[in-house]
């Protein structure tokens, strides 16, 4: 199971959603300023085609990493134009695998949804930015939240709604123009690397909570062993799709900038086949060979019904407040 060309999301996620006809990927050689501090000066960690398609930067600013020039568009431009009926119609098939990624990592946050019960015993509205196919949306529905997704893939917005009866609005975050103080809690999960201004999305996310309010946020983070030790073969480094790297301090100043105050941050593992390990070795191999080798055993052993947890502390978790 190979990834495709098209990126689809979780706004987008790191895998991809097989799609049909292909869309040109709008790419731009635009040298742009770091999102954070607005520097444009910089040191280049991986030429582009090393890592992934596009060079990848440390600011010498701040050390934000991110791809500049952007080789192709943000993922949200693709996903966007996905025909809906067809996305729907082919989510037990072609893209069978979401569906198991997707309600197999709900697991993955139970003590999230343990942390926002105490903290908001009355509940409220809790939105969820990119929420895919809406497993974990419902998740917290079920624990008594008036639970949103926002979701710029139609398709994924309709199989949340005909096949989980949730609520799911076509877009992004800034088109569904929700109320100023209108939501009790945030979510966005593997969403911030995708998007193609995170610190105008972190203000608007800020806007939308109520005072006192609740983010939560996750993202992969690069300043572990893991990215020491594997450099250019670092899982989430190589997706195309992601276009900004965060370590747990350039994360926690651009939430800062945006008005936010730091609870606390989890480091974090994901749920996953055995199947889905595997692929995930052969994309760190950067060789098409091992991929398609791996492909078959894993195919040819059922392992997409074998799941593992594993935590290498790559992913950070991050819960912020809007100050009261």
């Amino acid at each position: 199971m190979g990834e495709q060309t098209i990126v689809g999301g979780r706004l987008a996620g790191s895998e991809r959603l097989e799609a049909p006809p292909a869309i040109a990927a709008a790419g731009g050689a635009e040298d742009l300023p770091c999102n954070l501090c607005g520097s444009r000066d910089y040191s280049v960690v991986f030429e582009a085609g090393v890592a992934q398609i596009s060079r990848v930067v440390k600011c010498a600013g701040c050390g934000l990493l991110y791809a500049n020039p952007r080789a192709r568009g943000a993922d949200v431009d693709d996903i966007r134009d996905y025909d809906a009926e067809w996305v729907y119609e082919n989510r037990e098939t072609t893209n069978k695998w979401r569906t198991e990624k997707e309600s197999l990592q709900v697991r993955d946050y139970g003590s999230t949804r343990k942390f926002l019960a105490e903290k908001f015993p009355n509940r409220g509205t809790l939105v969820e930015i990119g929420c895919g196919l809406g497993y974990l949306l419902n998740f917290f529905k079920q624990d008594g939240w008036d639970a949103v997704g926002i979701e710029p893939n139609a398709g994924l917005c309709m199989c949340a709604r005909r096949d989980l009866g949730l609520t799911a609005i076509d877009g992004t975050l800034e088109e569904a123009k929700l109320e100023t103080g209108s939501v009790t809690v945030a979510t966005m999960m593997h969403v911030i690397e995708h998007v193609p201004d995170p610190l105008a999305t972190l203000r608007e996310v800020h806007r939308i909570l109520k005072p006192g309010g609740c983010f939560v946020m996750e993202t992969p983070r690069y300043d572990t062993l893991m990215f020491k030790l594997l450099g250019r073969r670092e899982r989430s480094v190589s997706c195309d799709g992601h276009i900004f790297f965060f370590t747990s301090g350039t994360l926690a100043r651009m939430a800062e900038k945006a008005g936010f105050k730091l609870f606390k941050t989890d480091y974090v593992g994901r749920s996953m086949t055995v199947e889905r390990l595997l692929y995930n070795v052969g994309v760190m191999s950067k060789s098409a060979a091992v991929q398609r080798v791996l492909g078959r055993i894993s195919s040819a052993l059922g392992l997409n019904r074998m799941a593992i947890t594993l935590n290498a502390r790559d992913m950070q978790r991050m819960y912020l407040q809007k100050p009261a």
